[in-house]
């Protein structure tokens, strides 16, 4: 049922909740226009005066009439202690486990209406409990019927306060309220993934123990995500209610967002939003900007433009904890390059004086060194240097990082992070070196969102300007940064120029001229020219070797892309060789936890497993991954390491584990690779395999359809990621026994890899051993 005039039941509620509360019913009913809007502004009205959990009042408003049980009575197994509370669906006892057994306390919800639709509700809140295992959610324990009939069920006792008192009583800093909050996000993003809707998020639902520990209660207004609920007459908080909600409208994952929105502003600001008409009007001016975006986003209008999930409520607002860009808030140039400054300054004078000569003391002799690259000494001493230093930016930035906002910095840094954005404000042209290099360190550390704008601008403006080389080498590493982003027709189109100026200048860009192959060879695995890539690669070997010598990062590169080029033309053991050799070569340089040699590691450990050398593999992955987080944090390589990773753990029946690296590879991959990516694909059909070996289908079958819904959208059915749609498809098919949808599947799957070629074969055994199945 919706609203259809809803600024005209708007204006009645109002009117309404300004009079006596036991006069209001006689006054909507004169007042209405008819009966079915008389009915529309009294359930707002009960909304408004009573709660609507269990430990409310009843469906009508009135205290629920039926006679407690007397203490001692026993149900199933447990024995009531105390009614803690009643509300529209039932009462609530506090009750101990009577069966000799153990001891244990816990909270059994018995029903207490005769609505039939308040019972259906009920046994929904049951299945849905059963269905979430998370700390953060009140867990089920126990379920019977009692002897007149009423089903109850019995689940874990959470002593502790709604989550608002208890950001009060404790004094908690906005750092640590919003640290809380982010674990209510993900409680309530596990029961999402279960396919599971709240509808009732406010913070008399999240309680907090006295150790800090929030738990999300209270799924009595649950319902699924694959259900088109447009239910007015469910249960709401109005407070806390989304404007969908409200009007009778189909409810979706963004109306749990809505009300996380609506929790957060209480939170930080000791209110709730107003309510204006369907939608709120925020009230915290006194919150930083970022804050503020992050709420009205989260509170928008319309459930479109609020975030899509949780997880991107969530991940905005550890952007904003860690000093990272707040996707909410407009992207401009300068506001990235602050907060790179902020979340990276620096604790000592030393530390700080290192970072102030990177952003302003290279320009001169990196970028500018055309002379001196003349000479190869001079060119292997200048290379070092900014190797040397790159290498210790990315260990001064990984240990400082997350800096709190109770730590300063020194005055120096402040002053550096002023006169940079003024430069950039007003003189791009002589930032451009500086904006260059801050872009190169975002690029090696695989943030590529963060990398791009700052080396579009670079490789945009006036060679006349900035000269020709730096304007070359920006837009080489902006091709690099596209085409691993997932858009290699733009980064062809930002390649070409730069290679020409340095082909026409080998003699004295040597080391650029050779580094160019990596990108070429990308751009020919694009066309499907695997073997030509390889080629390429052997062949400029040698020239490499000759001019760096072996135990080099250069030529350690190298064998690592040689590896790779193997891998895809089917070459297994000759990848795993180069792999061998650029790990050997890294570890002697002791630059293993470098960007490069830990991109080596990866694809080491994937061979490892692809071979069928599963302990070799695991301990990769787990090294690799250790190294990655505790250096450099979330990366679109990071996720796609997570995501080889779990497929490992699942070919190893460890479905739980792999689950859990695929929930945090899957938002990592959309924010640093962007969702129709490489990365993103290859987590999402990690997870879809996942679901199916844990038997949870439907969820699979849901997921696959998003999927879909991207390939056709890029038109990538060809492409690796259109061969893997239809191979998981015809798993799934199988668990589901569908016998010949699954054969055309697997069909469509192995045409596809046959047409890829000897870089798909592990893709064709997967698609004959399920076949062997059927």
């Amino acid at each position: 049922m919706q609203i259809e005039n809803w600024e005209r039941v708007s204006r009645l509620f109002d009117d309404a909740m300004a009079r006596p509360a036991d006069t209001r019913e006689a006054f909507i009913t004169r007042q209405a226009d008819n009966d079915q809007q008389a009915e529309q502004v009294l359930r707002l009205v009960r909304a408004a005066e009573h709660e609507t959990g269990f430990l409310a009042t009843s469906e009508n408003g009135a205290p629920v009439s039926r006679a407690p049980l007397a203490q001692g009575t026993r149900l199933g197994n447990w024995q009531i202690k105390d009614r803690i509370g009643a509300g529209g669906m039932g009462e609530v006892y506090l009750v101990k486990r009577a069966d000799g057994l153990y001891d244990q306390i816990a909270a059994l919800k018995l029903i207490a209406s005769s609505d039939p639709n308040v019972r259906d509700r009920f046994a929904t809140e049951r299945q849905v409990l059963a269905n979430l295992e998370h700390p953060g959610i009140g867990r089920l324990i126990d379920g019977g019927v009692a002897e007149d009939g009423r089903p109850f069920f019995v689940m874990e006792h959470v002593d502790g306060i709604p989550i608002d008192a208890y950001v009060s009583q404790h004094k908690l800093s906005q750092h640590q309220t919003l640290e809380l909050f982010l674990t209510v996000c993900e409680a309530l993003a596990h029961a999402h993934g279960r396919f599971v809707l709240h509808r009732d998020i406010k913070p008399g639902n999240i309680l907090v123990s006295e150790d800090g520990h929030a738990r999300l209660i209270d799924f009595g207004v649950a319902a699924l995500i694959t259900d088109e609920i447009d239910d007015l007459s469910a249960p709401m908080t109005l407070r806390y209610a989304a404007p969908e909600q409200l009007s009778g409208q189909v409810v979706s994952v963004a109306t749990d967002v809505f009300g996380l929105g609506a929790t957060l502003h209480e939170l930080l600001t000791g209110h709730h939003p107003t309510r204006q008409g369907y939608g709120v009007q925020l009230d915290a001016d006194h919150l930083p900007r970022q804050l503020q975006a992050i709420l009205t986003k989260a509170l928008a209008d319309k459930p479109a433009d609020r975030y899509g999930s949780t997880s991107a409520l969530c991940s905005d607002i550890e952007n904003y904890l860690h000093h990272r860009p707040v996707e909410a808030v407009p992207a401009s140039g300068a506001y990235r390059l602050g907060l790179f400054l902020r979340r990276n300054a620096l604790g000592t004078a030393a530390v700080a004086a290192v970072i102030l000569a990177l952003g302003i003391g290279l320009a001169g002799t990196i970028w500018q060194a055309d002379r001196a690259r003349a000479e190869r000494d001079t060119a292997f001493a200048q290379r070092d240097r900014l190797e040397a230093m790159q290498q210790a930016a990315f260990l001064l930035l990984a240990e400082t990082g997350d800096l709190r906002d109770n730590e300063t910095t020194q005055d120096v840094v402040a002053r550096s992070a002023e006169r940079i954005l003024k430069e950039f404000e007003e003189n791009p042209e002589d930032a451009a070196p500086t904006l260059h290099m801050y872009g190169e360190l975002f690029f090696l550390m695989n943030d590529y969102p963060a990398a791009e704008p700052l080396l579009r601008a670079v490789a945009d403006m006036d060679a006349a300007l900035i000269g020709e080389e730096l304007k070359a080498r920006a837009q080489i590493d902006l091709a690099s940064v596209l085409i691993r982003s997932g858009d290699p027709d733009e980064a062809r189109t930002y390649f070409a120029p730069g290679k020409a100026f340095f082909a026409e200048n080998a003699e004295t860009y040597p080391d650029e001229h050779l580094d160019n192959v990596f990108l070429e060879t990308q751009f020919l695995n694009e066309a499907g020219k695997t073997e030509e890539a390889l080629a390429l690669l052997e062949e400029t070997l040698p020239r490499r070797m000759a001019y760096s010598g072996r135990n080099t990062m250069d030529t350690a590169q190298f064998y690592t892309n040689i590896g790779v080029a193997r891998m895809r033309t089917g070459d297994l053991p000759g990848a795993i060789e180069a792999s061998e050799n650029a790990r050997d070569i890294f570890r002697a340089l002791d630059r293993l936890e470098s960007p490069d040699g830990l991109n080596t590691m990866n694809n080491l450990a994937s061979l490892y497993h692809v071979t069928g050398q599963t302990e070799l593999a695991d301990a990769a992955y787990s090294e690799t991954l250790d190294m990655r987080r505790s250096l450099f944090g979330g990366s679109a390589a990071t996720a796609v390491l997570m995501s080889n990773y779990a497929k490992l753990r699942l070919a190893n029946g460890d479905s739980d584990g792999a689950m859990a690296l695929l929930a945090e590879a899957v938002p990592m991959a959309d924010r640093y690779a962007g969702p129709d990516s490489p990365p993103a694909f290859a987590a999402r059909f990690g997870q879809v395999e996942a679901l199916i070996l844990s038997d949870d289908l439907a969820a699979a079958r849901t997921l696959l359809e998003e999927t879909e819904e991207k390939i056709e959208a890029n038109a990538m059915w060809s492409s690796p990621y259109g061969g893997m749609q239809h191979l998981y498809s015809g798993q799934l098919q199988v668990a589901e026994g569908k016998r010949q949808q699954a054969m055309a599947a697997l069909d469509k799957a192995q045409a596809t890899f046959e047409a890829i070629g000897p870089a798909a074969a592990r893709y064709l055994a997967k698609v004959e051993a399920i076949r062997e199945t059927l």
